[in-house]
C-alpha cells in the first residue's frame, strides 16, 4: 500500500477517527468505481476525477492510467503520531566525530529509503538555513540603515545645494576650514562612539536572554577578542545543554556529541533491540524477557541521571561564564562612555570657535561637513552590504551525503531461521515438558513396563482385544504354557481364581477362554461361575443359569444337576440364582465340601469371581486357590490397583500369585503380528514361594 502508478489520491481528513481506517476503492469500469469505508458504514459508486466531500472526508481520485480489476486501498495518519511512529522505527548512529548514520525500519522498502533520503536533505537545508540566518539578520539590519542615511544624504545635498546658489560662492580660510574637518573628524568619531555605546547596550539585553551576537559589535568597531574565548565557551554549554534537554525528552533517538552519553544510548538501543527479539520469540512472563527489561529501565535511569548531573553542571557554567562576559562588556561600556565624554567636551570647545567664523562661510562649512559625513556613512555601509551579500551568495552546507539511502537486498523481519530455530528448540522442550507432566499425571496402567515398575508379581500374559479371536487364543496358550512352570506338580487338582479388581476389565472372557484353551490340552476342566452376585460367566460359554451354585448349596441336588457339559473336557458349573446372601453361602461347609468332592473328579477347576477389590467374596475363596491371576486391563485400571493388590497377597499371605494384561492393541511387524505370547509370556521374574524361576 504504497502509491499506485495508475491512480493519483488526495484524502482530506476532517475527523481524527478516521485516522489509520482503510479506504477501499474497487473499480467497476472505465469512469465508475465504488468507494467503501468500513469505519462508517460507507458504500457509494463515484467517478473518477470527481471531488467527493463527505462530512468526515474529502476524497479525489485521478486516474492516470490503466485500472486493474483488483481492489486499492489507502489511508492517512494523524502528522503527531506518524512522526512518533517513524522515531520509533529510526537509529541514528554516530560513526565518528563527523559522521552520522540513518536507519529506518518500515514494512514497504522502497518508502523507507525515500524516508531516509528526505531526513538527509531536510537535515543538510536546516543547517544551511542556520549558517545562512546571521548573515540574513545583519543584512537586513544594514538595509535600514541605507534607507535611513540615504535620506538624510539626500536632504543634506539639498540644503547645501540651495544655500550654494542664494549665497555667493566664496572659498573660506585655511584655518577654517581645518577647523571644520576637525569638528566632522570628530563628530564622525562621536556617532561612531555612540554606535559602539548603543551596540554594547543591546548586546547585554541579549546576553540576559541568552542571544549571542557579536557581528554587531565587530561592525561597530568594538574589539571582541576578550570576550572571544568566553563567547564560544557559552555557545558551546548552550548548544550542549540544548542536546541534553533533547536527550531528555527522547533518549534513544536523540544524537549527541558526548562520548559517554553516546556509549550509554548505544547500550539502550542495543537493550532495547535484544528486548524485542525476545519479545517476539517469547512471552511477557518469560525470565530472560523480565531480565532484559529490568536492565533497559536500569540504563535509561543512568542516562537520565547522567543528563541531570551534567544539565546542572552545564547551568552552573553558563551562568559564570555570562557573569564574566557581563563584567567584560560592563567594562568596555565605560570606557566607552569614558570615551563619549572627553569627545563631547572637545567638540564643544570647537564649535565655540566655529561660532567665532564669519556667518556665511560657517553655515556653507556646517552643510558641507553634514553632507560628508552622510555620504561616508552611506558608502561604509554600502560596501560592508556588498561585503555580507558576498558572504551569504557563497554559504554552503558545512553538511554532505557521503552515501545514498540504500534498500537491504533481504528483509530483516522476521527472522524466518531465527524463528525456525526457536520454534524446534521450543516445540522440543514442549514436547519433553508435555510428555514429563503427562507421565508424571498418567495413573493408569498402560504396559507391562509399569506393571514390572509397580509389583513384583509375575506377568503371565497380555492379551490382545477378544475380536481378534486367532491372536487372542494364541495369547491364551502362551499363558497356559508359563502356567506349567508355576502350578504345582504333586497335586492331582489344580485350582486356580481368576478375579480383577474392579469390574469391567475383561475377567470372565478371560477364564472362559482360558478354560477352553485348557481343556485342549486333553485335562478334565471344570470352570466355576462363583460370582453369585452378578455373574455373567453362563453368557460367554452360552449356557443356563437357572440351576447352579446356589440351588446346589441349598438344595438336595446332585452334580449332574447343576454341572452343564460344553465338551468332552470341560464342564460348566453355574452360579445359578442371586442369593441374598452370597458371602455366608461361600463361607458354609458344604461349599468346602463341594470343592473338595469336586477336586476329587477334575485335573484343573478355575473360580471366576466377584472383583477382589469390590467384595469379600473372593477373598474367601483364596483358601482354595493354588494360584490367583489377577485380570489387568490396558489403558482402564489404575496404578493404585496393584498397590491394593500387592497388600492383599501380604495380607492374605499368598504365595502363588500372577498378572494378565488385557485388551492390548495389536502392533503391527512385531512377533507374529501383534507382539504377545511368547514375546511376554518369557522373559520376566516369575516369584511364587520362596523360588524365583526366570525362563527366557
Amino acid at each position: 500500500m504504497y502509491g499506485f502508478d495508475n491512480l493519483k489520491i488526495s484524502l482530506d481528513i476532517h475527523n481524527e477517527i478516521l485516522y489509520g481506517e482503510l479506504f477501499e476503492i474497487q473499480p467497476i469500469d472505465d469512469t465508475h468505481f465504488l468507494l467503501k469505508v468500513d469505519a462508517l458504514d460507507y458504500s457509494k459508486t463515484h467517478l473518477y476525477n470527481e471531488e467527493i466531500k463527505e462530512n468526515f472526508f474529502a476524497l479525489n481520485v485521478l486516474k492516470t492510467g490503466a485500472i486493474e480489476e483488483q481492489s486499492y486501498f489507502i489511508t492517512s495518519h494523524d502528522k503527531t503520531l506518524l512522526a512518533d511512529e517513524i522515531l520509533e522505527n529510526m537509529t541514528v548512529t554516530i560513526l565518528s566525530d563527523n559522521v552520522l548514520s540513518v536507519t529506518y525500519n518500515d514494512t514497504v522498502a522502497q518508502r523507507a529509503k525515500e524516508l531516509v533520503e528526505e531526513i538527509a536533505q531536510s537535515f543538510i537545508a536546516y543547517t544551511l538555513d542556520k549558517k545562512t540566518a546571521e548573515l540574513s539578520q545583519t543584512l537586513g539590519f544594514l538595509d535600514t540603515q541605507i534607507d535611513e542615511i540615504k535620506v538624510v544624504l539626500n536632504s543634506a545635498g539639498d540644503k547645501l545645494k540651495s544655500y550654494q546658489e542664494k549665497s555667493e560662492t566664496f572659498m573660506p580660510m585655511e584655518s577654517s576650514m581645518t577647523l571644520f574637518d576637525t569638528v566632522t573628524k570628530k563628530e564622525e568619531a562621536l556617532k561612531s562612539l555612540e554606535l559602539q555605546y548603543q551596540e554594547v547596550v543591546n548586546f547585554k539585553t541579549s546576553l540576559k536572554e541568552n542571544r549571542l551576537n557579536t557581528v554587531s559589535l565587530l561592525n561597530s568597531g568594538i574589539d571582541t577578542n576578550s570576550i572571544q574565548s568566553l563567547i564560544e565557551s557559552f555557545r558551546a554549554d548552550m548548544l550542549t545543554l540544548g542536546e541534553m534537554k533533547l536527550q531528555a525528552q527522547n533518549i534513544e533517538k536523540s544524537i549527541t556529541s558526548n562520548a559517554q552519553l553516546g556509549k550509554l544510548i548505544d547500550s539502550l538501543n542495543a537493550q532495547k533491540k535484544l528486548l524485542a527479539e525476545l519479545e517476539f520469540n517469547f512471552t511477557a512472563g518469560h525470565p530472560e524477557v523480565q531480565k532484559a527489561s529490568t536492565d533497559l529501565v536500569e540504563i535509561e535511569k543512568d542516562i537520565r541521571a547522567f543528563i541531570a548531573t551534567n544539565v546542572q553542571r552545564l547551568e552552573q557554567n553558563q551562568a559564570l561564564t555570562k557573569k564574566k562576559i557581563t563584567e567584560n562588556i560592563a567594562m568596555t561600556q565605560s570606557n566607552i562612555g569614558s570615551k563619549l565624554k572627553v569627545l563631547k567636551d572637545d567638540l564643544a570647545e570647537k564649535h565655540a570657535l566655529l561660532q567665532s567664523l564669519p556667518e556665511k562661510d560657517l553655515t556653507i562649512q556646517e552643510l558641507k561637513r553634514k553632507f560628508t559625513l552622510s555620504e561616508n556613512i552611506y558608502t561604509f555601509l554600502l560596501q560592508k552590504k556588498m561585503e555580507f551579500q558576498i558572504s551569504k551568495a557563497s554559504t554552503i552546507a558545512n553538511t554532505q551525503i557521503i552515501e545514498d539511502a540504500t534498500v537491504a537486498l533481504n528483509p530483516i523481519k522476521p527472522n524466518k531461521k531465527l524463528i525456525l530455530i526457536v520454534g524446534l528448540m521450543v516445540g522440543l522442550i514442549l514436547g519433553i515438558l508435555f510428555t514429563a507432566i503427562r507421565a508424571m499425571l498418567d495413573t493408569k496402567i498402560r504396559d507391562a513396563s509399569i506393571i514390572a515398575e509397580l509389583t513384583d508379581a509375575p506377568l503371565y500374559g497380555i492379551l490382545p482385544p477378544n475380536e481378534n479371536k486367532r491372536f487372542f487364543d494364541e495369547a491364551l496358550r502362551s499363558i497356559r504354557t508359563n502356567l506349567q512352570f508355576v502350578l504345582p506338580r504333586e497335586k492331582q487338582c489344580t485350582t486356580m481364581l481368576i478375579s480383577s479388581t474392579v469390574a469391567g476389565e475383561g475377567k470372565t472372557t478371560v477364564i472362559a477362554g482360558l478354560a477352553k484353551i485348557v481343556a485342549q490340552t486333553g485335562k478334565k476342566v471344570l470352570v466355576m461361575d462363583l460370582d453369585l452376585r452378578k455373574p455373567r460367566l453362563y453368557k460367554e460359554l452360552d449356557k443356563s443359569n437357572k440351576v447352579g451354585m446356589t440351588h446346589y448349596l441349598v438344595g438336595n441336588l446332585n452334580f449332574s444337576d447343576v454341572i452343564q457339559p460344553i465338551n468332552d473336557n470341560l464342564d460348566f458349573f453355574a452360579a445359578g440364582a442371586v442369593p441374598p446372601n452370597p458371602s455366608e453361602l461361600l463361607m458354609s461347609e458344604k461349599f468346602d465340601d463341594t470343592i473338595n468332592q469336586l477336586m476329587e473328579q477334575y485335573d484343573y477347576i478355575l473360580f471366576d469371581t466377584a472383583p477382589i477389590g469390590s467384595v469379600i467374596d473372593a477373598n474367601m475363596l483364596l483358601k482354595h486357590a493354588d494360584i490367583l491371576l489377577l485380570v489387568v486391563k490396558a489403558n482402564v485400571a489404575e496404578k493404585v490397583y496393584l498397590e491394593n493388590f500387592n497388600k492383599l497377597r501380604v495380607e492374605k499371605n499368598i504365595k502363588s500369585s500372577g498378572i494378565i494384561l488385557n485388551q492390548v492393541k495389536l502392533v503391527k511387524n512385531q512377533g507374529y503380528g501383534y507382539g504377545y505370547g511368547y514375546g511376554y509370556g518369557y522373559g520376566h521374574d516369575y516369584g511364587y514361594g520362596d523360588t524365583q524361576h526366570k525362563e527366557g
